[in-house]
């Protein structure tokens, strides 16, 4: 499986407004990216790594997928340079309610709070190419939430980007990276073809695993996961078959 990277914030932030060690400074975050051109890997979209497993194809060598989850101010301000630089891309999961706010979720306000993207920061970077998918309306754990809920956060959401980017808005992101088999199952029903989880559960279309990318990674550990390697390590332990063809996976995710 093509490795695909969760960022949350890229920023120089203090032990107390980062407890759980999300955010990546820019200093560590060019040099993570310098390594992986150096190197030679591709980045590649989602989009296409997601057709390429709906179309049975094969799997691109020494390749790798950036995601940001949330789609803060900083993705805009630093991280877009940075990929422009080294000619990579990524895939920003967007709280569509909070556009130009500060995040207002459960882990990440008050103190935590953090600029977000504004519709005019989106549609800069959708123009030059970046794709954008939906992370709901207001980040909620979709896992409590009754089904009518639920339902408006993924179809909403993705009008919203739509309507905002003027692109079509077929990906997705589970807040908290929670999920049930009903909630995959809404997520199907409201028209994305595929959503992307953390690196637990079963993998399918419906749940693409990730490998988070935190403050604490350090070369190895970083290394590891942009190499697939950490892929096979949680194939190994979950004992989890993942070639599946496209139909089976639509039905059972």
């Amino acid at each position: 499986m093509i490795p695909i990277l969760l960022y949350h914030q890229i920023a120089d932030l203090p032990r107390h407004r980062d407890p759980r060690n999300l955010a990546v400074s820019p200093e560590l975050f060019e040099r993570q990216m310098a390594y992986l051109h150096r190197n030679g890997y591709r980045c590649m979209q989602l989009s296409q790594v997601v057709r390429s497993i709906i179309e049975g194809l094969p799997q691109v060598k020494k390749a790798f997928v950036l995601t940001f989850d949330d789609g803060y101010k900083d993705v805009y301000s630093t991280v877009w340079p940075i990929l422009s630089d080294f000619g990579f891309t990524a895939t920003i999961f967007f709280v569509t309610g909070c556009a130009g706010r500060e995040s207002a979720w459960e882990g990440q306000s008050g103190s935590l709070a953090a600029p977000l993207l504004s519709w005019s920061d989106a549609r800069d970077m959708s123009r030059a190419g970046l794709t954008f998918g939906s992370h709901t309306i207001t980040h909620p754990y979709l896992t409590r939430l009754e089904h009518a809920q639920a339902a408006r956060e993924l179809r909403e959401s993705r009008l919203m980007l739509r309507d905002q980017l003027d692109v079509e808005v077929d990906l997705f992101s589970y807040p908290y990276s929670a999920y049930t088999p009903a909630v995959q199952q809404m997520v199907a029903d409201s028209g994305y073809i595929a959503a992307c989880g953390g690196d637990r559960g079963r993998w399918g279309r419906f749940n693409l695993w990730r490998a988070q990318c935190t403050g604490k990674d350090s070369w190895l550990s970083f290394a590891f996961k942009a190499s697939g390697q950490y892929y096979r390590f949680l194939q190994l332990k979950r004992r989890v078959p993942t070639r599946q063809s496209p139909r089976h996976a639509a039905r059972t995710n």
